[in-house]
């Protein structure tokens, strides 16, 4: 069930919010450059300056000794944080999204990006009032 207006209140005064959350996997060449990859590290963080983007991380997926290897092949992990659905939906059609996947994503992609989009609840702490 959505959250309704008080009830999205309610969450606030309890140092909660909800969010979207936007999460997308990438598997880049083995052949890709520093550069290249340095490139897509850069143009993903310029997407903060797009509306509603309240955070975007990205970095190279790890394996430490005592982990089994999840990766599946996928080298490089993106968490954009946005504000709402409509967030989601402006940011998917801004034409810096666009730009960023035509110059920077898409030439260094072994295969297509799996992504998931979900709403979640974020409880925030003292530090984040």
């Amino acid at each position: 069930m959505p959250p309704t207006l008080s009830s999205s209140l309610l969450l606030r005064t309890q140092n909660m919010t909800t969010v979207i959350d936007h999460i997308v996997l990438f598997k880049v060449k083995s052949d890709a450059s520093n550069e290249q990859i340095k490139n897509l590290i850069d143009g993903v963080q310029s997407l903060r300056a797009i509306p509603g983007v309240l955070s975007i991380t990205i970095g190279s997926t790890f394996v430490e000794a005592w982990m089994p290897d999840r990766r599946q092949g996928y080298t490089h992990a993106l968490c954009c944080r946005l504000e709402s659905k409509n967030a989601l939906q402006i940011y998917q059609d801004h034409p810096l999204h666009d730009k960023v996947k035509k110059d920077f994503v898409f030439p260094i992609l072994a295969e297509p990006p799996i992504a998931v989009d979900y709403e979640s609840v974020v409880v925030l702490g003292s530090g984040g009032k």
